[in-house]
């Protein structure tokens, strides 16, 4: 039996095994490479077993869109099975209101004026806005559509419009985990994506600059590196946490200080920086979350990587030493929903002063 490990690529709407061809490439000099045809497939459940019979044994899946959706269906269905996830511009939420009317225009679309004025409509968004005319980005794209046909369209929309909702899930998924997404995703947004993140025990997020939603395409390179890296088939990380960062350095003692007394300024470094305390945080949004935080803090924090000065913070309610480690107020005051602690307390701890002067002096309270 091979010990490559054996990876399936999982394409979205109307795409086919061409749009993972970078991605193939780069991969397949380190693991045996089986890309999924859901072309005469109508569900999401259908698609995520027709994925898992691709081979036997241990799978690594890596899903773009609708196929980071069956991705997630396959480690619901056989968590064993599934060493390692990589979820690629997608969603996890149920059908959105409206949604089905919209889906409907499109499916028309299709069936009275062909796959041309399909792939004409549905594309440009899903690109980056500064590339919905390039022609070498958007000729593939239009010829792969134009190799689909109305009734697989069709058979594709209906198994998003019945897609599961995947979020109550996303805290039982064990496996290591990526959750990718261009910044200029106007479809699957980069904030969507943060959540997720936050939702996943361990995940990290990777952001691909200059991309809209098919990033496979727009920025094969960024996409092939951040994949080698997380699959440990790189060891220098140089290249991939540049083009999710641009080579920012997380924020420490000399960068330069704040340019508003006695705020600290959440900026792009900061965030990196606290990445761990706010997905953490974050996490604390579900009910399952919250309780094991309540029983065993140490262990719930130890799940997101924390550093023995991040737990500290956290541990001993340092609002101050918390953002200074890069933690988000809209992120940590989640710990308040647990512990619960004035508003007030945290502004006077986080400016260093006590609670008393705090309300006399900031807010003019007697």
């Amino acid at each position: 039996m091979s010990e490559r490990p054996t990876i399936v690529l999982l394409p979205g709407l109307l795409c086919d095994a061409s749009i993972w061809e970078a991605q193939r490439t780069a991969l397949e000099p380190y693991a045996d490479i089986r890309i999924a045809d859901f072309s005469q497939l109508a569900s999401i459940e259908t698609m995520a077993h027709s994925a898992l019979a691709v081979a036997e044994g241990p799978l690594i899946a890596i899903g773009h869109s609708m196929g980071a959706r069956v991705a997630m269906e396959m480690v619901r269905l056989a968590p064993e099975r599934i060493e390692k996830l990589a979820l690629i511009d997608t969603g996890v939420d149920a059908r959105r209101e409206g949604e089905e009317a919209k889906r409907q225009v499109m499916i028309d679309l299709a069936f009275a004026e062909g796959m041309e004025a399909l792939a004409d409509r549905w594309l440009p968004p899903m690109l980056h806005e500064g590339r919905t005319e390039d022609q070498s980005l958007l000729a593939p794209l239009r010829a792969m559509v134009m190799r689909s046909t109305p009734e697989q369209h069709h058979r594709q929309i209906q198994a998003l419009l019945n897609r599961p909702n995947v979020r109550p899930h996303l805290p039982n998924i064990a496996c290591p985990t990526l959750v990718m997404v261009g910044r200029q995703d106007r479809w699957s947004p980069l904030a969507q994506h943060e959540e997720m993140a936050s939702l996943i025990p361990n995940a990290e997020l990777v952001v691909i600059e200059d991309s809209g939603h098919m990033s496979l395409l727009e920025q094969p390179e960024q996409v092939s590196e951040a994949l080698l890296r997380f699959l440990g088939f790189r060891n220098d990380n140089t290249r991939a946490n540049h083009a999710a960062t641009r080579g920012l350095k997380p924020m420490g003692e000399d960068a330069a200080p704040d340019r508003i007394p006695d705020t600290p300024l959440f900026d792009r470094k900061r965030s990196l920086r606290g990445y761990r305390i706010n997905k953490m945080a974050m996490g604390l949004g579900t009910p399952a979350n919250r309780e094991a935080f309540r029983e065993n803090e140490s262990a719930y924090l130890d799940r997101f990587g924390l550093t023995s000065e991040e737990k500290e913070a956290v541990m001993s309610r340092n609002w101050r030493e918390m953002v200074r480690l890069g933690g988000n107020l809209f992120f940590i005051l989640k710990i308040s929903a647990v512990d619960p602690v004035r508003i007030t307390e945290i502004g006077a701890h986080q400016a260093g002063m006590e609670h008393a002067d705090f309300l006399r002096d900031r807010l003019g309270k007697k």
